[in-house]
């Protein structure tokens, strides 16, 4: 047993890395990660004095090397291997990467809520590097993984209690696992990006943030130094996964994580497409009084507000042809995904100002009237 709180410590980082899949560590790459988290967490690292690097090398190792000998005696008896090399020196890892020293017994309501858990992640099982997934499912009814109780009985067949909306046929769907895995590890990515109508290209970037919107996925990212990109860091695009031919990971390429908050960015538009040349606009909407319940229960942005009876009063004085109509106004950027919302309510949903935007929107509906009318005649 550990004879100090710090080796209990070390022992939970190692055992964090010892079991992970997705990166190799060798005795020296665990003691410099190991030492990370012991000074952010402001406990003594091991090792000694930097200042004699080789020196700090040889006796951090030698340290290391004795916590993962502990972890193989009793009582731990975890079996790592380290079969595989990285630059000639022995990579570590647990035997079974399912292991951990913190597995306990579920209780059966801790079994349930992790089934309805998984069921809701369902709509992932089967995708490349999400087959975890599949293999969680298997281990509920381990007795050794999670233990049995009364719960195991129900669990041949569990139904769904949640059910989210999905499309099974996405092209690109394929990607969404590989791409996780990747963000996770902050791993630099090259993706071949196939427009519309246009020719494939390669667009290498550093990704952070896979987004869902109106059932398709997108990748959020920030392209490297490129003739037509040039690298700046407040810089994002947005790639549709059902648009991607390949995703691969790049070697020997630094990534450079983000500070970028997204919640707080896509707080403000709807959709996905955020517009750094627009600033955040009120815009007055005219709602038609048998949809305003409707929109009152499915606000169509987090800022719509109701305007109150005064300013109602005022504005359908102005605006004579709006009886039967309640105003509302939303606080955000204007995007494609905006005017795409308003359109698909017909006149349930009128766009009152900025001047500007509705009548960029007359352009576009007129047009639409004229082809309909080419159609007719």
């Amino acid at each position: 047993m550990p004879s100090n709180k710090n080796a209990v410590i070390r022992y939970m980082y190692l055992d964090q890395m010892l079991s992970d899949r997705y990166n190799k560590y060798t005795c020296e790459d665990l003691l410099k990660k190991v030492n990370e988290r012991l000074e952010l967490a402001g406990y003594p690292t091991i090792g000694g004095d930097r200042s004699d690097y080789d020196r700090y090398i040889k006796s951090g190792k030698r340290v290391i090397q004795l916590d993962i000998q502990a972890l193989q005696d009793s009582p731990f008896n975890m079996e790592i291997d380290s079969s595989e090399k990285l630059y000639g020196s022995p990579v570590y890892r647990y035997a079974d990467q399912t292991q951990s020293l913190f597995n306990k017994p579920l209780s059966d309501d801790e079994k349930r809520l992790l089934q309805e858990v998984l069921n809701t992640l369902g709509q992932f099982a089967g995708l490349d590097n999400f087959v975890w997934l599949n293999d969680l499912q298997e281990k509920l009814n381990d007795k050794q993984a999670f233990g049995r109780g009364e719960y195991d009985k129900e669990m041949q067949a569990p139904r769904k209690i949640i059910s989210f909306s999905s499309n099974d046929y996405l092209a690109g769907k394929d990607y969404l696992g590989t791409l996780f895995t990747l963000i996770s590890n902050k791993k630099v990515v090259d993706v071949e990006y196939e427009p519309f109508g246009e020719v494939p290209r390669t667009i290498r970037l550093y990704p952070y943030l896979l987004k869902q919107y109106n059932d398709r996925w997108y990748l959020i990212g920030t392209p490297l130094v490129t003739p037509e990109f040039p690298y700046r860091e407040d810089f994002y695009v947005n790639l549709p996964l059902d648009r991607m031919n390949s995703v691969s990971a790049v070697d020997g390429v630094e990534y450079i994580d983000c500070d970028e908050y997204f919640e707080e960015r896509y707080e403000d538009i709807v959709g996905i497409t955020w517009l750094k040349e627009e600033d955040l606009t009120e815009i007055l909407l005219a709602v038609k009084n048998s949809y305003v319940g409707y929109v009152d229960t499915k606000p169509l942005h987090g800022s719509q507000v109701k305007l109150s009876a005064n300013r109602q009063a005022a504005l359908h004085d102005k605006y004579g042809a709006f009886e039967g109509y309640t105003f509302y106004t939303l606080n955000l950027k204007p995007n494609r995904e905006l005017y795409n919302t308003i359109y698909r309510n017909g006149e349930s949903i009128i766009l009152i100002s900025p001047s500007r935007i509705r009548e960029r929107m007359i352009q576009e509906l007129t047009k639409v009237v004229h082809k309909m009318n080419e159609v007719r005649n």
